[in-house]
């Protein structure tokens, strides 16, 4: 058998044969975190640093291994079984795939904010639930004549979880309320009052409160641009597992200017 042949755990110590790792992977459930790691090596390798980031990030991350002499950088290697490229790779692994997020797919960013604004969108909203017909254009003529306050009738009659909260439903994602719930809400103006309706088997009394419009700032747009890159890495480490070769990484899309946060 050839030294090709061997699997190594640490440098220079044959440990298996490829076609036992093979086997381990399957059987041990490691097949999906080694397609993974496939993915996150082929973008470390087409993202290039300049040489004094680079410097700047193995010091960083030695000195937070408590790293400060050579004799502790050899004893620290030699304990883990790495070699000085194990090293730079773990110390530049996050600003690589960092850089590349940012510069494959920052443009899609307001795309799928406007996609997915619905289900940002922060909604205030009162509701009043009753079995009774009758009972709910009761209470609605109390609210409309001021007899009584909405928290008042919705902690006394109203049939849902609401009522311990005075009837306050939110803040939420307007996309988790009811679509006819929402249709209505959509419409509405801030302390509109909607007279009953029937809703499947209960009648409803809504009014908005407040709707707070989802803005695209810093932390969406981190939030985005990483959820863009996680369904692009989701689908790639699916094409792998499935036995099928993943289309070449958007190289044409790397080197672009990034913003100062990154450089």
């Amino acid at each position: 058998m050839s030294e090709t042949d061997w699997i190594e755990l640490r440098p220079g110590v044959p440990w298996t044969t490829a076609t036992e790792l093979n086997r381990i992977a399957r059987q041990q459930g490691l097949c999906l975190a080694m397609a993974q790691a496939s993915v996150y090596d082929e973008i470390c390798q087409v993202i290039d640093l300049p040489e004094q980031i680079e410097q700047r990030l193995v010091t960083t991350y030695e000195a937070g291994q408590g790293i400060n002499t050579s004799d502790q950088r050899r004893q620290f290697l030699q304990q883990r079984g790495w070699s000085a490229e194990d090293l730079r790779y773990f110390a530049t692994k996050g600003e690589r795939v960092a850089r590349f997020r940012h510069q494959v797919f920052a443009d899609e960013v307001e795309l799928r904010f406007l996609a997915s604004k619905l289900d940002r969108d922060q909604i205030h909203y009162s509701l009043i639930r009753v079995r009774n017909g009758d009972l709910a254009f009761e209470l609605h003529q109390r609210l409309q004549e001021g007899e009584a306050s909405f928290e008042e009738l919705a902690a006394c009659y109203s049939e849902g979880d609401e009522r311990h909260s005075g009837g306050r439903v939110g803040p939420v994602p307007l996309s988790q309320a009811h679509q006819r719930v929402v249709e209505t809400l959509r419409i509405s103006q801030p302390g509109q009052l909607w007279p009953p309706f029937f809703l499947v088997d209960i009648w409803l009394i809504l009014r908005l409160d407040a709707w707070q419009g989802a803005r695209l700032d810093d932390d969406t747009r981190t939030e985005l641009l990483q959820e863009l890159f996680d369904d692009w890495l989701h689908q790639r480490v699916m094409r792998l597992l499935d036995g099928e070769q993943p289309d070449p990484l958007p190289v044409h899309l790397l080197g672009r200017e990034l913003s100062s946060d990154l450089a």
